[in-house]
């Protein structure tokens, strides 16, 4: 096995896994050993086999490897990712606005173009990146909100585009909905930029915090039934900051933002990295529990998905 290739998939699974909340694992003694297995024959110098693991992976230089560190022999620790220098200088305080009367229409095309023309957010752009305002229905009972733009998402201009997105319109469409009948937005603006090779860094609550006041702005102008949070960043990013909120302790219930009910319920992403029927079946059970609040015929095939 190439030890570049296996250290990578396990830093991916790894920071899929901060993103959903969890920041200790266990791993067993005997994984260890297997991990220093693959990862010394790629050493240069009797003097590296005899590095502990952690200290091997820095000295790799492997995109995001130090990222993570070992607490413990039988746990891995996640911290954030090492944000670029461009980070250094603290952001502007958020925008400050109310939205000018006349229709839906009128308002959001204005707070389209105040959004694409904020200085802040252009300067946070990756080299060909576009910043990305939320589209669809005006007038949707659901509006589906996400953590920030990834790589597809950033380059299209437009949210949910990648396979995170394909994914989220098959669940619409098993609902019986489709992209044009509900609103699709995010907590940020732009894609973050980071150092490490691959991937995509979580907004950081000084970002979220900039941007809120432009989501909350759509909110007011769609007026939707229920709003979904999908992911943790999102949940953060509506709810508040709660270092101690878990993920899967808190999808599939109700909360509420702007005097509006919201689900909690796992990103799209999630299921890209844990495809089972049981992971699915979560999720699917988080938007039953939307179409029953919302009325929704629900058939007994419906019903029954991912059993």
């Amino acid at each position: 096995m190439n030890p570049a290739f296996a250290t990578k998939a396990v830093l991916e699974e790894l920071t899929r896994m901060r993103s959903d909340g969890v920041d200790r694992i266990y791993i067993e003694n005997e994984t260890l050993i297997d991990l220093e297995r693959i990862l010394r024959p790629n050493t240069s110098s009797i003097d590296d086999a005899e590095m502990p693991i952690t200290d091997q992976i820095s000295k790799q230089n492997i995109p995001g490897s130090n990222d993570f560190s070992v607490k413990e022999p039988s746990s891995f620790s996640t911290k954030k990712p090492k944000i670029e220098e461009e980070k250094k200088n603290s952001l502007p305080a958020p925008p400050d606005f109310e939205l000018p009367e006349g229709s839906k229409q009128d308002q959001w095309e204005w707070l389209k173009q105040k959004v694409l023309g904020c200085e802040t957010c252009n300067s946070e752009l990756n080299p060909d990146g576009k910043v990305v305002f939320g589209e669809g229905d005006l007038e949707a009972d659901i509006f589906l909100c996400g953590e920030a733009p990834g790589a597809d998402e950033e380059i299209a201009g437009s949210p949910f585009v990648g396979p995170a997105g394909d994914l989220l319109m098959k669940i619409l469409a098993a609902m019986g909905l489709s992209r044009e009948k509900v609103y699709i937005g995010n907590i940020l603006n732009w894609r973050p930029r980071h150092s490490q090779a691959y991937g995509n860094r979580p907004p950081t609550l000084e970002e979220m915090n900039f941007c809120l006041p432009y989501l909350r702005a759509q909110l007011e102008i769609v007026k939707p039934k229920i709003v979904m949070a999908l992911g943790k960043t999102a949940t953060d990013g509506l709810l508040g900051h709660d270092p101690k909120r878990r993920l899967s302790q808190v999808r599939g219930t109700w909360h509420e933002i702007m005097g509006i009910p919201m689900m909690v319920t796992y990103h799209p992403s999630y299921l890209l990295h844990n495809p089972s029927k049981t992971s699915k079946r979560k999720v699917w059970e988080d938007f039953l529990l939307v179409m029953e609040k919302l009325g929704m015929p629900i058939s007994e095939k419906q019903r029954a998905f991912f059993q």
